[in-house]
C-alpha cells in the first residue's frame, strides 16, 4: 500500500534540535500522493517491518546511495545550500536506510547531505526505514520526479533498472518488448493481446503517470544520445529536446560546433536550434547526394561492362569476378552496421 506508506511519511514533524537547542522547526518529510496500482500489490506483498524512526545521524557515517537515479548534481546548487546551511544550521531532513549498526545508505536527499558535508555540519536529521532495494529505487524515483526533474535520460535508466528489479527484465530486453510489442501497429491488432511481460512494463510506467507510447518513442531515444550530448544534458546546458534534435546530425564535428555555438549563446530556443539543425543537415547531404550519385554512376558503368564481357571470360576469370562481387555484396549489407 503505496499511498498510505507515502501518506505516512509525508506529514511534517515537529523535531527537537540536538546540543540541547530550544528551538523546533518543522520538516517536511516527504511528499508524494502518487496512487500506484503495480506499487500498491507490490508493497501488499512486503510490508515495511520497522516503523520510520527519526534521529541525528553523523554525516560520515552516512554514504551515498548505490540507486540513485541522479547521475549529476549541479555544484553550483550545492555551494548555495551549503552556505544556507552554515548561515542558518541543517535545514530538513533525509531518508536513509541502515547498512549495520552504525552506518548508514542515502535513499534520498543526497543534494541537502553534500551540502551538509561541504558546509562541515557533523549530524543531520534522518528518517530511517527498511528499504529493500526495490522499494529504495522506487522511492528515490518518486522522490525525484516529484521534486526536482530528472532529466529524461536519468529518469529512463532508473525506470528500466526498477522494470529489471520488479521482473527480471534486462534493459535491453524491455526496451525490445516496447519497441516491438508496444509498436501501435501491433497494439492496434485485436487478435494480438499483449504479454505478461508489456503489462508488467506498463503497470511501472502508469505508477509514474507515463504512457507507453510516450516513453516507446521519446524515453528510449535518450539511450542512443552521443556522449556529448548526454552530458550537456545531464548538466542542464541543453534540454531533452535539443538533444534529440541535435542528435540528427550524424557528422561529429558539425554536431559538436553547434553545441559549443549552443553554450556560448545566452539562451537558446528549441526553434532556433531546429532551424540550424536544418541547415547544416542540408549543408552535410549535399555532398553526400553529389557522391550517391557519382557512385551510383560508376556502379552502372561497372555493371555495363561485366555484361559485355561475360561471355568472354574463362572459369578463372569468372571466379575472380564471382569473388570481386561477393566481397562487394558483404561490404554493403555489414556497412550501414
Amino acid at each position: 500500500m503505496l499511498k498510505d506508506d507515502l501518506n505516512t511519511l509525508s506529514t511534517s514533524s515537529t523535531v527537537q534540535l540536538p546540543d540541547g537547542q530550544s528551538d523546533s522547526l518543522i520538516f517536511p518529510i516527504v511528499e508524494s500522493q502518487r496512487e500506484i496500482e503495480g506499487d500498491k500489490q507490490c508493497l501488499n506483498e512486503r510490508r515495511l517491518d520497522n516503523v520510520s524512526m527519526e534521529q541525528w545521524i553523523a554525516v560520515a557515517n552516512i554514504q551515498s546511495g548505490t540507486l540513485q537515479p541522479r547521475q549529476y548534481f549541479d555544484e553550483s546548487e550545492i555551494d548555495s545550500l551549503a552556505k544556507n546551511f552554515r548561515e542558518n544550521g541543517f535545514k530538513g531532513i533525509l531518508n536513509v536506510r541502515p547498512l549495520d549498526t552504525e552506518r548508514y545508505e542515502l535513499i534520498a536527499g543526497e543534494r541537502r547531505w553534500r551540502a551538509a558535508k561541504k558546509a562541515g555540519i557533523k549530524k543531520v536529521l534522518c528518517l530511517v526505514n527498511q528499504f529493500s532495494d526495490e522499494e529504495a529505487l522506487q522511492f528515490s524515483l518518486i522522490e525525484n520526479i516529484k521534486r526536482v526533474d530528472l532529466s529524461k535520460l536519468e529518469e529512463t535508466m532508473a525506470i528500466l533498472r526498477l522494470i529489471e528489479m520488479r521482473y527480471g527484465l534486462s534493459q535491453a530486453q524491455a526496451s525490445k518488448i516496447i519497441r516491438t510489442e508496444g509498436h501501435p501497429d501491433k497494439r492496434s491488432r485485436c487478435d494480438v493481446a499483449p504479454s505478461q511481460e508489456l503489462q508488467n512494463i506498463e503497470a511501472v510506467l502508469r505508477s509514474f503517470d507515463i504512457e507507453l507510447q510516450t516513453f516507446r518513442t521519446r524515453n528510449l531515444r535518450s539511450l542512443f544520445l552521443p556522449n556529448e550530448l548526454i552530458q550537456s544534458h545531464l548538466k542542464g546546458q541543453i534540454s531533452w529536446s535539443i538533444a534529440l534534435e541535435m542528435h540528427k546530425l550524424k557528422d561529429t564535428t558539425v554536431r559538436q560546433a553547434l553545441l559549443e555555438e549552443i553554450l556560448n549563446r545566452e539562451s537558446t530556443s528549441f526553434r532556433w536550434v531546429q532551424q540550424r539543425v536544418k541547415a547544416l543537415r542540408a549543408e552535410v547531404s549535399e555532398p553526400i547526394k553529389q557522391a550517391s550519385a557519382s557512385l551510383g554512376h560508376q556502379l552502372k558503368v561497372v555493371a555495363q561492362q561485366i555484361n559485355k564481357v561475360e561471355q568472354q571470360l574463362n572459369q578463372d576469370q569468372r571466379h575472380q569476378l564471382e569473388t570481386i562481387l561477393q566481397t562487394l555484396d558483404d561490404f554493403l549489407k555489414n556497412a550501414g552496421e
